[in-house]
């Protein structure tokens, strides 16, 4: 009974209360000038320290955005060279083409000009105009990639942006509804062009297209606008708005052109040559041999 009397009356060991009272009196001591500065020390060596920690993690951030400016205007500079020398390359096959009809007219040869003609439009090699469709597709609001976010977002964010899968069905819907000719961007499509993607860019026949993406196409409107509507490129369309927010406008223009292919260029592909069987000459005789 002493001991539970004790437990219960004395919970906290002499020891301990004795200690405290030592460690209450020191902390009221006043503090002396030689603690103070030591204090004021080890408060400026922290702040230096992390002053330092912070530039030497913002530091990499700037070359790195440096360097992307850097890479972004070589990119601007060097597409600024290739239309140049793009438009310098289809006013001299204009040129030759000008050339090459007048001269077959010269020669009296005005229906293979005409065919001549003809086949340039079809295969791409001509630039062409005419009515038709214009398409614009254009990335659903708030789906352009921006820096600093959470990659998960950008995730989700990146289904509202337009895919070379969407080009491809958008294209192939115009020529089963009897397109005669079409562009995307102002680039030609032709047999050998190719909508792929690099990244995050699409690109046709090798040259990177930039949002909104139209999709120009030559034809005999009001019956390329009903069989598109009616096919599966329309519905695909009409899905994408329901589903990701990617907007779609289609509209009939009365004057449409499109300039020749940049990337049509055949390096195999030669025509045959006619081949003539000989004639026997007029002293040539075919005998029989009887059998002896």
């Amino acid at each position: 009974m002493t001991l539970l009397a004790e437990v219960m009356e004395r919970p906290l060991d002499p020891g301990y209360a004795a200690a405290a009272e030592r460690r209450a009196a020191a902390g009221t001591r006043p503090a002396t000038p030689v603690s103070r500065i030591l204090t004021l020390v080890l408060l400026a060596v922290t702040g230096l320290l992390t002053v330092a920690a912070v530039l030497a993690l913002r530091a990499p951030a700037t070359e790195a955005t440096s360097a992307k400016d850097a890479l972004l205007q070589r990119i601007k500079a060097e597409t600024a060279a290739a239309d140049k020398l793009q438009r310098a390359n289809d006013s001299l096959r204009l040129s030759n083409d000008q050339a090459q009809a007048a001269l077959l007219q010269l020669q009296a040869q005005g229906a293979l000009a005409d065919q001549l003609q003809q086949l340039g439009m079809v295969s791409g090699s001509l630039a062409v105009r005419g009515p038709g469709l214009r398409i614009t597709v254009r990335d659903a609001p708030g789906s352009a990639p921006s820096a600093g976010a959470d990659p998960r977002d950008q995730d989700v964010a990146a289904q509202g942006r337009v895919l070379d899968r969407d080009l491809q069905l958008v294209v192939n819907g115009l020529w089963a509804a009897g397109a005669e000719a079409i562009g995307v961007n102002g680039q030609r499509l032709t047999a050998l062009s190719a909508i792929r993607s690099a990244g995050e860019a699409i690109l046709v026949d090798f040259r990177p297209l930039s949002p909104p993406y139209v999709v120009t196409a030559i034809g005999p409107t009001d019956s390329m606008r009903a069989g598109f509507a009616a096919g599966s490129a329309g519905s695909y369309l009409r899905s994408l708005d329901d589903n990701y927010g990617i907007k779609s406008d289609i509209e009939g223009v009365s004057a449409l052109s499109l300039p020749a292919s940049s990337g049509l260029t055949l390096h195999d592909v030669q025509a045959p040559q006619p081949t003539r069987t000989a004639r026997p000459t007029p002293n040539q005789t075919h005998s029989t041999e009887s059998p002896s």
